[in-house]
């Protein structure tokens, strides 16, 4: 793996450089971006696969960064796709008006050569509770499509929604093929937290919670500290001196000691000009803090529960300002589908039409192509596919290839292996990974996956920020909607795209048991919770679980190498000279995030660079404690 520079690295970054001269800047207002990463890519010449094939299952952001970079080390390559969109569980939901549409085409130059990456609808599965087609009807009503201002850009993040600053490969790759970010802001402080354990359930801000708690917390240690320092005899030293000015910033105490009005908290009544000082919020005692809910449990599994609504910022993961990308997270695997690719890159002669004099990563896709079988084998990679889903045996084609890579979740890899010759601990860990029952016998997804869900809509205003000087951020409450995200770009406009529900793990279970009407009814009501005068404030809702989306199995693997170390070292043991390798967050220490399918996809790159040269990679920690 890449750790160190070397003279490949730097003139494909020169490279890279020149031509992100067109793209746009990572961060808006900054100016273009030109960081150098340290990432995880193999760094392979352009001609490294020439005469080799791969085949892809899946076209979700793991199977395309393989299909872009493999392609462009001189492999043939083909991405099976069964759905009749790409990007996975990335999906991004947008209007479904006509003229909306246009526009939205029109301001992405390139992206007309792949329709289908416009997704305004979706649909679960029949079995689902809530099976009925879902059209995405959000619309800035405001806007005149004849004329020349631009409406606002409104859309739905149902699967991914934003990106730590320590997810390298990712950032390092949006820089790398022209996608822009902004910041995403995780929590500020006049975000609402609810629970009806606290005041009957009136929502409260994080300010006046977290600041009243800084301040008890500061008092307790400033009055402990002071006896400690009488016992000790060092009352006027310089370390008692220190230790009073720091309880006191932490809390902003007085002098003595004591709690004081504490503009920290906020104001029931902002100030104004003359004599209108304003009102202060009250300082909450620790009591009524140590029973309010907020604080979570140290011993819960936070990947299956809220975590504290007061400390989640703390996680490096979750810091108050993250990143998105500009216009939705589904431009990452849209500017993925536009990259160049040479035209030895693709597979067939189709495929090669299709592409023209130019083609793409995107030419390398098939939608609405099953894989119905993956036979492993010493010298390559058998599939049956069934393009079309054509009825019956005699739509299914059979084709060879040297290597694949597989991207589909365990539990459905684990229905297409043709198993012989592959290592057992690996088909152990496939056998654990499609165990089912802990979420109910009516849910789906496997035991070591988790269920999530969203709900989405519109608001006729921006409410939040009218109201409740909300800008960016989530609010959180102990309600089955779990979460309110509020849009962190188009501050002041005149509507905005909320995600008026989030949860996962059980309340996740019991919540997508309801159809689609009641999701977005259950969704209102607790809105209503957070923002009491507001209920009917959002419309056009739409609603997603993913533990039933087609070719999905739930929102995410559990934090599979943290809890299940056993399980995740065998469902990453491969044989370090084969043929079939899989990529996906599921292979890697970042379940649930793009960055893991990123790093996985260059783990499995490595591994074919790996096999086709036994001297390509022999420090890659991607093959510790593999097989040869």
């Amino acid at each position: 793996m890449r750790s160190t520079w070397t003279r490949r690295t730097i003139l494909r970054g020169m490279t890279a450089l020149a031509g992100a001269a067109f793209a746009p800047p990572l961060l808006s207002n900054l100016g273009q971006a030109q960081a150098a990463y340290r990432t995880t890519q193999p760094d392979l010449p352009a001609d490294f696969g020439r005469g080799k094939s791969v085949a892809i299952v899946g076209a979700g952001v793991a199977g395309l960064t393989s299909a872009y970079r493999l392609a462009n080390a001189g492999f043939k390559v083909v991405v099976f796709e069964a759905d009749s969109r790409y990007g996975g569980r990335s999906l991004t939901a947008r209007p479904s008006n006509q003229d909306y549409r246009k526009w939205w085409f029109k301001k992405y130059p390139g992206t007309e050569q792949f329709p289908a990456m416009y997704a305004d609808r979706y649909q679960e599965v029949a079995t689902s509770p809530a099976p009925d087609l879902q059209i995405c009807e959000f619309m800035d009503d405001d806007w005149k499509p004849d004329t020349d201002r631009d409406p606002v850009e409104l859309f739905l993040n149902a699967g991914p929604g934003r990106i730590p600053s320590n997810h390298v490969n990712l950032i390092a790759l949006c820089q790398e093929i022209g996608v822009a970010l902004e910041p995403y802001f995780f929590q500020s402080m006049s975000n609402l937290i609810q629970s009806q354990t606290f005041e009957n359930g009136a929502p409260v801000t994080f300010a006046q919670i977290t600041y009243s708690l800084y301040a008890e917390m500061a008092q307790m240690m400033f009055q402990v500290a002071r006896e400690g320092i009488k016992l000790k005899g060092s009352t006027g030293t310089d370390e008692a001196k220190a230790l009073d000015n720091l309880y006191r910033l932490f809390g902003n105490l007085d002098a003595s000691g004591a709690i004081q009005p504490n503009s920290r908290l906020g104001y029931t009544h902002l100030p104004g000009g003359w004599r209108d000082g304003g009102t202060l919020r009250d300082s909450v005692p620790l009591d009524k803090i140590l029973a309010s809910g907020f604080i979570g449990d140290a011993n819960a599994n936070p990947e299956l529960s809220p975590g504290s609504f007061l400390f989640n910022g703390f996680n490096i993961d979750w810091q108050p300002s993250l990143m998105q990308p500009i216009g939705g997270m589904d431009r990452i695997w849209q500017q993925l589908l536009l990259q160049d690719v040479p035209a030895t890159a693709i597979w067939n002669e189709s495929l090669q039409t299709a592409a023209g004099t130019s083609p793409k990563v995107g030419n390398l896709v098939l939608l609405n192509t099953p894989v119905i079988s993956i036979r492993p084998g010493s010298g390559g990679v058998t599939l049956r596919v069934n393009p079309a889903n054509a009825p019956g045996e005699a739509g299914i084609q059979r084709h060879e290839f040297d290597f694949c890579i597989s991207t589909a979740a365990p539990s459905l890899l684990n229905r297409l292996l043709i198993k012989e010759g592959l290592p057992q601990a690996f088909l152990n860990g496939l056998d654990a990974f499609s165990v089912k029952g802990e979420w109910g016998d009516d849910d789906p997804t496997p035991n070591l996956w988790t269920p999530a869900i969203k709900v989405g809509w519109q608001g006729k205003t921006r409410f939040w920020e009218t109201e409740d000087e909300i800008y960016g951020g989530i609010s959180w409450t102990t309600d089955i909607i779990g979460q309110i995200w509020y849009p962190s770009e188009d501050f002041t406009a005149h509507t905005g795209i909320l995600t008026g529900a989030y949860n996962r793990g059980k309340p996740a279970v019991n919540y997508a048991r309801q159809n689609n009407v009641d999701r977005i009814t259950t969704a209102r009501h607790g809105l209503g919770l957070l923002h009491p005068n507001a209920k009917d404030e959002v419309y056009r809702g739409m609603s997603i679980a993913w533990q039933y989306m087609p070719n999905q199995v739930g929102g995410w693997a559990s934090d599979t190498a943290t809890t299940s170390p056993n399980i995740y070292r065998q469902i990453t043991t491969f044989d370090r000279s084969g043929r079939f390798f899989c990529a996906g967050d599921t292979w890697s220490y970042w379940p649930g995030w793009q960055e893991g399918a990123v790093a996985s996809a260059y783990c499995a790159i490595a591994a074919i660079a790996r096999s086709v040269d036994p001297l390509t990679c022999l420090d890659c920690g991607c093959f510790a404690g593999m097989k040869g």
